[in-house]
């Protein structure tokens, strides 16, 4: 400090001034930078601030979607659950109407075998008559007992059992026409390739008998007998023909495999007319092939009654 006594040189004078301004500027200064490192430090903690709550939303939202992930992928496996039992549904449903289906095509072939069999015959007599007729040999049909009729005069001399030369001829284009026709309604045992195309046998039929009819005019001669004599010898020579002019007629069977063809005789017992002229005998003297369809088994048709009370 100064003396009074001696004052000062004008020049320190502005030293002094010089030095407190510089003092002031540099506190201005660091008060400026101590305001300055304030905010900064303000700042940094409201942006470290900022950022912690921007990671923790961020942990949030990454934790969500995760849960959200977990969700889907149990939904999904859900869903691929559900598809897979309603698949099997499906198919259980599919197997179940294919089941249905069967069972309804089986009960309708019941049905239709309890309720067409006299239709069945009867087509299948026309179709023998009919392919007989072509081939010259005249037959006659009672379509309501299902025979096919081969008259006395067709076949043998009066009191005989050997075939004419006509009667033979006649057999041979008989046996060729049913071993055509007759498979298609039986089982067979050999390989067949007739008219029936793809369908596979149905055993329509139950049996073929060959019938051996006479009058009731008696018979006795060194060859037969009686009448039942001679009635079982046309009859047996009837089927020896059909099955020898046609093998596969005798490999013939039923539903039951069963032989098809069979022979029977009946005497004068079975008339179509009465015994009371030539005419009317020579009518009852005759070979009848007579042809049984068969049924369903009893078994079978309670069954099918059964389902369809069930069903109702």
């Amino acid at each position: 400090m100064s003396d009074p006594q001696y004052p000062s040189p004008p020049h320190a004078a502005g030293e002094e001034s010089y030095l407190a301004s510089l003092s002031d500027l540099m506190v201005g200064l660091l008060f400026i930078f101590i305001i300055i490192l304030m905010a900064f430090a303000l700042n940094y903690r409201q942006a470290e601030n900022v950022t912690q709550e921007t990671t923790e939303e961020l942990r949030t939202e990454t934790q969500q979607q995760r849960q959200e992930q977990v969700r889907l992928k149990t939904e999904t496996e859900q869903l691929k659950l559900e598809q897979f039992r309603l698949m099997q549904e499906t198919d259980s449903h599919i197997e179940q109407q294919l089941r249905l289906r069967q069972e309804k095509e089986r009960l309708e072939n019941v049905i239709e075998q309890l309720t067409n069999n006299n239709a069945v015959r009867q087509a299948l007599l026309e179709d023998i008559q009919q392919d007989l007729a072509v081939r010259g040999v005249r037959v006659f049909v009672d379509e309501k007992n299902g025979i096919l009729r081969l008259p006395e005069a067709l076949l043998f001399a009066s009191g005989e059992a050997q075939f004419s030369t006509e009667g033979h001829a006649a057999l041979k284009d008989l046996a060729l026409v049913l071993a055509t026709i007759l498979p298609c309604y039986s089982l067979w045992t050999a390989d067949f390739a007739g008219e029936c195309g793809e369908l596979p046998p149905q055993a329509r039929l139950e049996a073929v008998f060959i019938e051996g009819h006479t009058d009731d005019r008696p018979i006795r001669t060194p060859e037969y007998a009686d009448n039942w004599a001679l009635a079982s010898a046309r009859a047996f020579n009837t089927y020896q023909t059909l099955i020898t002019e046609a093998s596969i007629l005798d490999q013939l069977q039923n539903q039951q495999q069963q032989a098809l063809l069979s022979v029977s005789a009946y005497e004068a017992r079975r008339p179509v007319a009465p015994n009371d002229s030539e005419s009317n005998r020579r009518n009852n003297r005759r070979i009848d092939l007579r042809f049984i369809m068969s049924s369903p088994p009893p078994e079978l048709i309670e069954e099918a009654q059964q389902r369809l009370q069930n069903a109702e």
